[in-house]
């Protein structure tokens, strides 16, 4: 596994995944393209490692196999133990894009399953809502900053102890208002049984 440092996911590790997982169903580029809406040129250079995916892109490149990113992240762990995840063992990915860091903090296969996810200042992250639309719902817990999260053309403005419960599928657009300090928050949410 290629890491830049301890536990880092890098665009290698995700571009072995999401080759393996398309030929794993015998879908060629232009049918994952066609599933997911995202551009065969743009998969192409995922799957060979010249391009480092967004958050967005990925999270609708893994529901098109209709899998989590946690799930997918999953994979890439050495020593899974189902029970626990010890701190040093939490892996993080960055999207070099937008600077936003996500963590997998629950064991594989945990239900439900939890990430963490810090969004540096005047960041923006945009999940459609067939990225979520396989998910029993979410709920994200405000860790520290401020997140403005826009669903359904309704903005709620979340500071550090606010509890957001989605319970619906639709595009979700977070935004980091604060001009100098990052926001951190955990989401939980389970897979519908399929």
């Amino acid at each position: 596994m290629d890491k830049t440092e301890k536990n880092q996911i890098v665009d290698s590790d995700i571009a072995q995944l999401l080759l393996k997982h398309r030929k794993a169903r015998n879908w060629t580029v232009t049918e994952l393209a066609q599933r997911s809406g995202v551009s065969q040129a743009m998969i192409s250079k995922i799957e060979r490692g010249v391009s480092s995916p967004s958050a967005t892109i990925l999270s609708r490149l893994a529901n098109a196999m209709n899998i989590t990113l946690s799930k997918l992240f999953a994979e890439l762990e050495e020593h899974q133990n189902s029970l626990v995840r010890f701190a040093h063992q939490q892996q993080h990915w960055t999207d070099e894009q937008s600077g936003i860091i996500r963590w997998t903090l629950s064991p594989a296969g945990a239900s439900p399953e939890l990430i963490k996810v810090e969004i540096p200042a005047l960041g923006q992250l945009t999940i459609p809502a067939s990225a979520i639309e396989h998910l029993c719902g979410q709920t994200l817990w405000m860790l520290s900053g401020n997140l403005d999260f826009r669903v359904n053309h309704q903005t709620h403005h979340l500071q550090a102890g606010d509890c957001l419960a989605l319970t619906f599928a639709g595009e979700c657009q977070m935004t980091n208002p604060d001009s100098e300090q990052s926001c951190t928050y955990i989401v939980a949410f389970s897979q519908k049984n399929r």
